[in-house]
Formats: C-alpha cells, sequence, structure tokens
C-alpha cells in the first residue's frame, strides 16, 4: 500500500493508494507532522489497516518541508507539489493532458502532457481561498467560507459590479453586455453584505478564471481545463469561472474527489503507475 499525503495550509488530506484508491481522510494543518501523522492513522484506521501494511508514504503540499525521511519509522518520499498537482489531475479524469487549476490559499496553474511525463509549471495568481477569507474577515466579519457562501447566493451584483453593458451600452466584441467591466466599480451606498458577498466571490472566480483561460489558450489546452482544489467544492465560484471561459471556448471540469489532488498526484508519482478513481 501506498499512502499519498498532501500537507496543506489549513488542511492535510491522505488518500491510502492500492492498485487502486482505497480511502480518503483529512484533518485540520497544525503543526505538519503532527496532522501528517494524525491523517495516516485516521485513514488506516478507517479501512481496518495497520502501519506494517503501509510500504511507503508518498508526501507533497507545503508542509512537506518539515515531514523527515521517515514518519512512524515508515520510509517517506517527497513529491514536488507542481508534479503532484499535475500526475494528480490527470489520474482523477483520466486524461492524458490538461491544464490542472488547483485552487487552495492561492492558484497554482500546471500544464500536463504525455499521460504526466511532462509537467509544466505555468504560473498562478495570489488570489485563491485565502483571498476569499481575507476580504470576508475585513469586510464582512465572516470567517467562514460556507457562511459567506450562503450569504454571497442572496447577493445582487448590480450594485456592486460595473458591466460592459453599463460603460458601452451593449456587448464588446465576444464579451457580453452582462460581463464584469470593473469588479466593485458601482458600488452603491444600497448594497448590503449580501451583495458585497456575491462580489466578493465574483472576483476571486473572474480572476481565477481569466488567468486559466490565458493559459489554457497559451499551452493549447482549451479543452481540458481541470479544476481542483477547495474553491473547486464552491458552486459559486465553478459556475462563475465556467461561464467566463465559454464566453472565450475553454472548457471546465471539476473532478470527483477534487480536493485530494495533490495527495493522489503524490502516491501516483512515488508508486509509478496510476490509481483506479
Amino acid at each position: 500500500m501506498i499512502v499519498g499525503i498532501d500537507v496543506g495550509g489549513s488542511t492535510t488530506k491522505a488518500v491510502a493508494v492500492e492498485g487502486e484508491i482505497l480511502g480518503f481522510a483529512s484533518v485540520q494543518t497544525t503543526d505538519p507532522v503532527a496532522a501528517a501523522s494524525g491523517v495516516l492513522g485516521k485513514v488506516l484506521t478507517e479501512k481496518g489497516r495497520r502501519l506494517r501494511d503501509v510500504e511507503v508514504l508518498a508526501v507533497s503540499g507545503g508542509g512537506a518541508r518539515w515531514i523527515g525521511d521517515q514518519l512512524l519509522d515508515l520510509p517517506v518520499v517527497k513529491v514536488d507539489e507542481i508534479s503532484a498537482i499535475g500526475v494528480g489531475g490527470l489520474a482523477l479524469t483520466g486524461r492524458s493532458q490538461a491544464l490542472v487549476v488547483s485552487m487552495g490559499t492561492g492558484t497554482a496553474l500546471v500544464a500536463a502532457y504525455d499521460s504526466g511525463k511532462r509537467i509544466l509549471h505555468v504560473g498562478g495568481t495570489g488570489v485563491g481561498g485565502g483571498t476569499v477569507q481575507g476580504l470576508s474577515k475585513v469586510l464582512l466579519r465572516k470567517e467562514s467560507f460556507e457562511a459567506l457562501e450562503r450569504m454571497a447566493q442572496a447577493g445582487d451584483l448590480s450594485k456592486v459590479d460595473l458591466t460592459v453593458g453599463d460603460i458601452a451600452g451593449g456587448a464588446v466584441g465576444v464579451v457580453s453586455a452582462s460581463a464584469t467591466a470593473s469588479n466593485f466599480g458601482k458600488l452603491s451606498d444600497e448594497a448590503d453584505e449580501s451583495d458585497i458577498a456575491a462580489a466578493l466571490m465574483n472576483m476571486v472566480a473572474e480572476v481565477i478564471g481569466m488567468v486559466s483561460v490565458f493559459a489554457a489558450k497559451a499551452y493549447g489546452l482549451e479543452n481540458d481545463v481541470i479544476l481542483v482544489g477547495k474553491l473547486a467544492g464552491s458552486q459559486m465560484v465553478v459556475a462563475r469561472m465556467i461561464r467566463v471561459a465559454k464566453t472565450f471556448g475553454v472548457r471546465m471540469t471539476v473532478p470527483q474527489h477534487f480536493d485530494y489532488c495533490t495527495a493522489i498526484g503524490a502516491a501516483a508519482k512515488a508508486s509509478g503507475f496510476t490509481p483506479v478513481t
């Protein structure tokens, strides 16, 4: 058995692999070593397995640097996060190539080709889940992402965002009149907290969406954009990103188990085969 572990800034995730994926587990990241140990124990306990069943731990993510060569007397293989994201995105979708957009605290874009044999770090943006949480805390005094999304669903963007139609009186080229011309560019005194929440979610989605569109076109992956990471679980963010992408002829999809992409990719890289998801 191989256990892939993604030691993230807020959450540490694990996937147990033995030809196929046996189980998933996650814990809150406090101390990286404690979190990695805890999530390992959790995924094994849930599947009725023991430490002796594990051949190797494949560790990736921002907190992987704090993990030594062994953890709980098990050998550790470090997998760089960019490779894990690329390979994980392909494993989740069964594709041979894709632009994998990993939306965590910030956003990383990874182009993967030839079934993961060629991985390129395209770049990314500092806009991501951390942006949502930070601005939400300052503007709305909300720290729960779930609470923010519920609030945003009742919001009215027309009270906050300036549209192309507001400026030009109609569509401009392929951009519709309803498209955003300026995020927060029309903030009204009548806007309430739900309107601001909606505009915040919209701004983050559109920034990541456009960066992803440009990258997909530059790397010839317009039909193969995969969204993973915590923000991929937001229906509002994903819907807005897909709408933006469609305008420019780019297709985006969200696979099952999107939040375990890096852990799955780490396990696949360490084992030399792609697990059946």
